[in-house]
């Protein structure tokens, strides 16, 4: 059996696009995988950034327990660093199971590859890179399979803008599609190479598709999409691909499938967040010597509120206080002001909540989590901002992606042993999949 159980990840595939032309009868793999099996959502904190819930599936922890929450973390003197930072004593799922035989091909947003019963692949085909190049275990690994295979293609997903034209489509389209015949044929290989107790394969073309080409697919009828959406091009590859990989993984192997997160059309209050801050300090009780030194001192103290590194569709923010007490008042402070703001030319809420993640994610990293975080309504990038208190903040908005996540996903699973009852968010899938590996070995030990 080359498999004992085979995970694919189809990274920041809008779940309810998914489901939609599953039902319409383009995806028929992953609708064959339902047909046979079953499916539940996944569920996420509000607001959270794929690189949390990766880091949710690679440590089989929440936010609070890893500390992850974007790509970059604000370091103490004020500055950035690329995650992982810090997580090198966090112990991944499959560590948690040297007993097993895995194979990690190109999940994305993980941690240096370590060495481990099996094979690691990360940050080959991925979106979202944490290493300059792509890094595995055994360390040939990366290389050969780049020889073998080929390189990354060109790829769009983290830029800015929208796509300019048919031409822009048409050479995104390309390279996606490529990227996806690459994965294809290097996961088979690599399957068919021996005997795993768990395959698991990411796929991030989805993600790209869905930041260049969101135009609110998922809310409309899955026949309404043209054939030529690019969109339903991509899914129905990355469908192709996953049918080859259950057919190589052969008729006993348990199957599950996943996506992370929902897509929707992005939004931002970027372009407004520093004046934004400035008035949330002042009218928070920040004492003038700090934003004195904040203006004219080389050496900085921390602001009192300050924004941190986050996805554009949300707002994240710290509070910065010596004092407990003296910090609870200013973060309920703050969030009656947030609230209150709203979209100046249309009088509707700019935010659609206050989240407290530092506060809600129980863990030993909680602490290194935003203690605000405003996730915005789908489509909003105001020119002007207003409220009562802090009145009226005015930036020309940047230029947008179209798509970006919210909290969502899906996963979809078939056979005897994988209990999809044991996962209700990404940070379960990873016991739950070694717990069916087990149960299969064992069951073949019989």
């Amino acid at each position: 059996m080359p498999a004992r159980v085979l995970l694919v990840a189809i990274d920041g595939a809008s779940a309810t696009l998914v489901d939609r032309l599953m039902a319409a009868g383009c995806l028929p793999h992953l609708a064959g995988l339902r047909a046979a099996g079953a499916g539940r959502p996944l569920s996420a904190p509000a607001g959270v950034t794929d690189d949390g819930l990766w880091a949710s599936f690679h440590y089989g922890a929440g936010l609070g327990a890893h500390g992850r929450y974007h790509y970059l973390f604000r370091l103490p003197d004020g500055g950035t660093a690329l995650a992982p930072t810090g997580e090198d004593q966090l112990q991944a799922w499959w560590e948690r199971e040297p007993g097993l035989r895995v194979a990690l091909f190109d999940l994305p947003k993980s941690r240096a590859p370590r060495p481990l019963n099996g094979l690691h692949l990360a940050d080959w085909l991925v979106h979202g890179r944490y290493f300059t190049e792509p890094a595995s275990f055994p360390p040939g690994l990366a290389a050969e399979t780049v020889a073998r295979f080929g390189a990354a293609p060109p790829s769009r997903c983290s830029h800015a803008h929208g796509v300019a034209d048919e031409a822009d489509i048409a050479d995104i389209l390309v390279n996606l599609r490529l990227s996806v015949s690459r994965k294809r044929a290097a996961g088979l290989h690599h399957l068919a190479s021996e005997a795993w107790d768990v395959f698991a394969i990411g796929f991030k073309e989805a993600h790209c598709a869905g930041h260049a080409f969101w135009d609110g697919a998922a809310e409309r009828p899955a026949h309404g999409l043209p054939a030529g959406d690019p969109q339903r091009i991509v899914l129905t590859e990355i469908d192709a691909a996953v049918g080859a990989l259950v057919a190589a993984a052969g008729p006993d192997a348990d199957v599950a499938v996943f996506t992370i997160t929902e897509m929707q059309a992005n939004s931002t209050l970027d372009h407004l967040a520093p004046a934004l801050v400035g008035r949330l300090n002042a009218a928070c009780g920040e004492p003038v010597w700090r934003r004195l030194a904040d203006r004219w001192l080389r050496s900085r103290p921390h602001r009192l509120i300050e924004a941190l590194p986050y996805n554009e569709n949300a707002l994240a923010l710290r509070v910065h206080h010596s004092d407990a007490a003296a910090r609870n008042a200013v973060l309920d402070r703050a969030e009656a002001l947030l609230v209150d703001l709203a979209d100046a030319a249309t009088g509707l809420p700019a935010v659609l909540a206050v989240e407290r993640p530092s506060r809600d994610c129980p863990g030993p990293r909680a602490a290194l989590l935003p203690d605000l975080l405003l996730p915005l309504p789908p489509g909003l990038a105001p020119r002007a901002i207003a409220s009562s208190v802090l009145g009226r903040i005015e930036a020309g908005p940047p230029p947008l992606r179209p798509g970006n996540h919210r909290a969502g996903g899906s996963i979809l699973a078939a056979g005897r042993h994988l209990d999809l009852a044991a996962i209700a968010g990404m940070e379960d899938i990873g016991s739950a999949v070694a717990a069916a590996a087990r149960a299969a070995r064992n069951a073949e030990m019989r």
